[in-house]
Protein backbone atom coordinates (compact mmCIF):
# COMPACT_ATOMS: atom_id res chain seq x y z
CA UNK A 1 0.00 0.00 0.00
CA UNK A 2 1.53 3.39 -0.93
CA UNK A 3 0.73 6.40 0.65
CA UNK A 4 1.06 9.85 -1.02
CA UNK A 5 1.94 12.86 1.66
CA UNK A 6 0.25 15.38 -0.17
CA UNK A 7 0.10 18.27 2.23
CA UNK A 8 4.12 17.61 2.89
CA UNK A 9 5.01 17.49 -1.02
CA UNK A 10 2.87 21.04 -0.78
CA UNK A 11 4.70 22.20 2.24
CA UNK A 12 8.08 21.46 0.72
CA UNK A 13 7.39 22.98 -2.20
CA UNK A 14 6.04 26.61 -0.38
CA UNK A 15 8.89 26.10 1.87
CA UNK A 16 11.26 26.19 -0.93
CA UNK A 17 9.41 28.72 -2.73
CA UNK A 18 9.72 31.02 0.12
CA UNK A 19 13.30 30.52 0.67
CA UNK A 20 14.22 31.49 -3.24
CA UNK A 21 11.93 34.69 -2.69
CA UNK A 22 14.11 35.37 0.26
CA UNK A 23 17.54 35.03 -1.59
CA UNK A 24 16.37 37.19 -4.60
CA UNK A 25 15.16 40.02 -2.02
CA UNK A 26 18.20 40.03 -0.60
CA UNK A 27 20.73 39.50 -4.08
CA UNK A 28 18.40 42.69 -5.48
CA UNK A 29 19.23 44.88 -2.19
CA UNK A 30 22.58 43.72 -2.08
CA UNK A 31 23.10 44.21 -6.18
CA UNK A 32 21.38 48.02 -5.93
CA UNK A 33 23.77 48.95 -3.14
CA UNK A 34 26.60 47.96 -5.44
CA UNK A 35 25.73 50.66 -7.48
CA UNK A 36 25.77 53.20 -5.29
CA UNK A 37 29.15 56.24 -5.72
CA UNK A 38 30.53 55.61 -2.44
CA UNK A 39 30.71 51.75 -2.75
CA UNK A 40 33.29 51.81 -5.44
CA UNK A 41 36.35 50.59 -2.92
CA UNK A 42 38.74 47.82 -2.18
CA UNK A 43 36.24 47.15 0.28
CA UNK A 44 32.42 47.12 0.25
CA UNK A 45 30.07 46.45 3.18
CA UNK A 46 27.04 45.85 2.88
CA UNK A 47 24.76 46.09 5.25
CA UNK A 48 21.91 43.46 6.17
CA UNK A 49 20.39 44.01 9.77
CA UNK A 50 17.15 43.52 8.11
CA UNK A 51 17.31 40.37 6.60
CA UNK A 52 17.72 36.73 8.74
CA UNK A 53 21.00 35.23 7.81
CA UNK A 54 20.66 31.94 9.97
CA UNK A 55 19.91 29.69 7.56
CA UNK A 56 22.84 27.59 5.75
CA UNK A 57 21.15 27.70 2.30
CA UNK A 58 20.58 31.52 1.86
CA UNK A 59 24.33 31.92 3.82
CA UNK A 60 26.09 29.57 0.97
CA UNK A 61 23.84 31.32 -2.21
CA UNK A 62 25.80 34.75 -0.87
CA UNK A 63 28.67 33.46 -0.92
CA UNK A 64 28.22 31.64 -3.99
CA UNK A 65 27.37 34.98 -5.86
CA UNK A 66 29.50 37.55 -4.10
CA UNK A 67 32.60 35.44 -3.61
CA UNK A 68 32.00 37.45 0.54
CA UNK A 69 32.71 37.49 3.96
CA UNK A 70 29.59 37.33 6.64
CA UNK A 71 30.98 38.80 9.68
CA UNK A 72 28.06 39.38 12.08
CA UNK A 73 24.82 41.14 9.92
CA UNK A 74 27.66 42.67 7.17
CA UNK A 75 28.26 41.54 3.92
CA UNK A 76 32.00 42.34 2.77
CA UNK A 77 32.84 41.79 -0.59
CA UNK A 78 36.59 42.82 -1.45
CA UNK A 79 37.95 43.80 -4.63
CA UNK A 80 41.98 42.36 -5.09
CA UNK A 81 43.09 43.49 -8.44
CA UNK A 82 46.18 42.01 -10.21
CA UNK A 83 49.07 43.01 -7.46
CA UNK A 84 47.00 41.30 -4.34
CA UNK A 85 45.84 38.24 -6.57
CA UNK A 86 49.57 37.50 -7.78
CA UNK A 87 50.94 37.69 -4.41
CA UNK A 88 48.45 35.48 -2.85
CA UNK A 89 49.23 32.93 -5.74
CA UNK A 90 53.05 33.82 -4.47
CA UNK A 91 52.71 32.65 -0.61
CA UNK A 92 50.49 30.20 -1.75
CA UNK A 93 53.24 28.42 -3.61
CA UNK A 94 55.91 28.96 -0.96
CA UNK A 95 53.50 27.29 2.11
CA UNK A 96 53.09 24.42 -0.09
CA UNK A 97 56.89 24.20 -1.00
CA UNK A 98 57.51 24.78 2.75
CA UNK A 99 55.41 21.74 3.63
CA UNK A 100 53.96 19.65 0.79
CA UNK A 101 51.64 17.71 4.31
CA UNK A 102 50.16 21.41 4.57
CA UNK A 103 46.44 21.75 3.17
CA UNK A 104 47.24 25.00 1.46
CA UNK A 105 44.12 27.14 0.22
CA UNK A 106 43.28 30.14 -1.67
CA UNK A 107 40.13 32.24 -0.81
CA UNK A 108 38.69 29.19 1.12
CA UNK A 109 35.72 30.55 3.48
CA UNK A 110 36.05 29.05 6.87
CA UNK A 111 33.59 29.39 9.71
CA UNK A 112 34.31 31.33 13.14
CA UNK A 113 30.85 31.54 15.42
CA UNK A 114 28.04 32.89 13.18
CA UNK A 115 30.94 34.74 10.74
CA UNK A 116 32.34 33.34 7.36
CA UNK A 117 35.73 34.60 6.45
CA UNK A 118 37.90 33.80 3.16
CA UNK A 119 41.59 34.61 4.46
CA UNK A 120 43.70 35.55 0.94
CA UNK A 121 46.06 32.67 1.94
CA UNK A 122 45.00 29.83 4.65
CA UNK A 123 47.18 27.12 5.82
CA UNK A 124 45.24 23.53 7.37
CA UNK A 125 47.65 21.52 9.17
CA UNK A 126 45.12 18.74 8.58
CA UNK A 127 43.74 18.04 5.48
CA UNK A 128 40.22 19.30 5.22
CA UNK A 129 37.40 16.45 4.49
CA UNK A 130 35.82 16.17 1.17
CA UNK A 131 32.66 17.75 2.59
CA UNK A 132 34.42 20.82 4.06
CA UNK A 133 35.54 21.15 0.73
CA UNK A 134 32.67 20.97 -1.11
CA UNK A 135 29.98 22.89 1.93
CA UNK A 136 32.27 24.57 3.63
CA UNK A 137 29.86 26.42 5.55
CA UNK A 138 26.88 24.18 5.96
CA UNK A 139 29.94 21.39 7.21
CA UNK A 140 31.98 24.45 9.23
CA UNK A 141 35.08 24.49 7.91
CA UNK A 142 37.58 25.23 10.59
CA UNK A 143 39.80 28.22 10.50
CA UNK A 144 43.22 27.91 9.30
CA UNK A 145 46.13 27.35 11.54
CA UNK A 146 48.24 30.23 9.56
CA UNK A 147 46.33 32.56 8.16
CA UNK A 148 47.74 35.13 5.91
CA UNK A 149 45.93 38.34 4.39
CA UNK A 150 47.17 41.13 1.94
CA UNK A 151 45.67 44.70 1.93
CA UNK A 152 45.99 47.84 0.55
CA UNK A 153 47.65 50.51 2.58
CA UNK A 154 44.89 53.12 3.00
CA UNK A 155 41.05 52.43 4.19
CA UNK A 156 38.64 50.79 4.09
CA UNK A 157 41.07 48.11 2.92
CA UNK A 158 43.40 48.38 6.50
CA UNK A 159 40.33 49.07 8.51
CA UNK A 160 39.00 45.53 7.23
CA UNK A 161 42.10 43.69 7.54
CA UNK A 162 42.89 45.41 11.19
CA UNK A 163 39.54 44.38 12.53
CA UNK A 164 39.89 40.69 12.28
CA UNK A 165 42.42 40.31 14.43
CA UNK A 166 39.92 40.99 17.87
CA UNK A 167 37.67 38.49 15.74
CA UNK A 168 40.22 36.17 15.73
CA UNK A 169 41.32 36.61 19.60
CA UNK A 170 37.80 36.02 20.60
CA UNK A 171 37.74 32.68 18.60
CA UNK A 172 40.66 31.15 18.37
CA UNK A 173 43.97 31.20 20.65
CA UNK A 174 46.22 29.56 18.05
CA UNK A 175 46.02 31.17 14.50
CA UNK A 176 49.13 32.94 13.45
CA UNK A 177 48.03 35.70 11.58
CA UNK A 178 50.01 37.85 9.08
CA UNK A 179 48.29 40.80 7.45
CA UNK A 180 50.47 42.20 4.32
CA UNK A 181 50.25 45.75 3.54
CA UNK A 182 51.49 46.62 0.27
CA UNK A 183 51.20 50.36 -1.48
CA UNK A 184 48.40 52.27 -3.07
CA UNK A 185 50.20 53.84 -5.38
CA UNK A 186 51.41 54.77 -9.08
CA UNK A 187 54.71 53.82 -9.67
CA UNK A 188 56.38 50.66 -8.53
CA UNK A 189 58.32 49.61 -5.68
CA UNK A 190 61.98 50.48 -6.17
CA UNK A 191 63.84 47.28 -7.57
CA UNK A 192 66.18 45.16 -5.85
CA UNK A 193 69.53 46.49 -5.85
CA UNK A 194 71.23 43.04 -4.82
CA UNK A 195 69.37 40.37 -6.04
CA UNK A 196 70.63 37.30 -5.23
CA UNK A 197 71.98 37.73 -1.73
CA UNK A 198 70.84 34.92 0.87
CA UNK A 199 67.54 36.81 2.87
CA UNK A 200 68.43 37.84 6.77
CA UNK A 201 65.78 37.78 9.52
CA UNK A 202 63.61 40.73 9.11
CA UNK A 203 63.44 42.94 12.78
CA UNK A 204 60.86 44.24 14.11
CA UNK A 205 59.88 47.95 14.30
CA UNK A 206 57.81 49.39 17.55
CA UNK A 207 54.79 50.66 16.01
CA UNK A 208 52.79 50.34 12.30
CA UNK A 209 54.99 51.73 9.82
CA UNK A 210 52.99 54.54 8.04
CA UNK A 211 54.21 53.30 4.67
CA UNK A 212 53.82 50.05 2.94
CA UNK A 213 55.27 47.52 2.39
CA UNK A 214 54.78 45.68 5.66
CA UNK A 215 53.59 43.14 7.85
CA UNK A 216 51.76 43.13 10.70
CA UNK A 217 52.44 39.62 12.78
CA UNK A 218 50.12 37.77 15.46
CA UNK A 219 52.15 34.81 17.02
CA UNK A 220 49.11 33.92 18.26
CA UNK A 221 45.71 35.43 20.34
CA UNK A 222 47.59 35.67 23.25
CA UNK A 223 50.58 37.30 21.96
CA UNK A 224 51.25 41.04 21.36
CA UNK A 225 51.01 42.35 17.07
CA UNK A 226 54.40 42.37 15.74
CA UNK A 227 55.45 44.87 13.18
CA UNK A 228 57.86 44.70 10.50
CA UNK A 229 58.99 46.86 7.68
CA UNK A 230 59.39 44.91 4.32
CA UNK A 231 62.53 45.16 2.86
CA UNK A 232 64.86 43.35 -0.26
CA UNK A 233 66.79 40.38 0.89
CA UNK A 234 64.76 39.80 4.44
CA UNK A 235 62.20 37.37 5.60
CA UNK A 236 60.03 36.43 8.69
CA UNK A 237 60.54 33.44 10.55
CA UNK A 238 56.66 31.96 11.62
CA UNK A 239 55.81 29.84 14.77
CA UNK A 240 55.39 27.00 12.28
CA UNK A 241 58.80 27.15 10.84
CA UNK A 242 57.55 28.48 7.42
CA UNK A 243 59.74 31.36 6.34
CA UNK A 244 58.03 33.92 4.63
CA UNK A 245 60.77 35.46 2.43
CA UNK A 246 59.65 39.36 1.48
CA UNK A 247 60.88 39.04 -2.52
CA UNK A 248 58.08 37.45 -3.09
CA UNK A 249 56.16 40.12 -2.09
CA UNK A 250 58.09 43.19 -3.72
CA UNK A 251 58.89 41.18 -6.72
CA UNK A 252 55.35 41.88 -7.31
CA UNK A 253 54.92 45.67 -6.84
CA UNK A 254 58.38 46.47 -8.62
CA UNK A 255 57.10 45.51 -11.35
CA UNK A 256 57.00 48.55 -14.02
Amino acid sequence: MSIKLEGLETSTVTWETRQASQINMIFTYIDKSLELPEKKKDVVKVGLSAYKLDNINIREAMHERYDAEIIGKDLFIKYDGGHKTKIHFNVAHSAMMQNPSWDVNIDMTCVMGDNNFRPDVGIWFRTLTFAQNSRPIANSCPPPNVWIEVFYNRDPDRSHALSKIDLIRQYSTDIEYVRISIPYAINPFPENSNPGLTTTPAIPTLEMPIRAPYIIYLRNANSNLVYYRMNWNEHLDLRCRWIIEFNIVLNVISQP
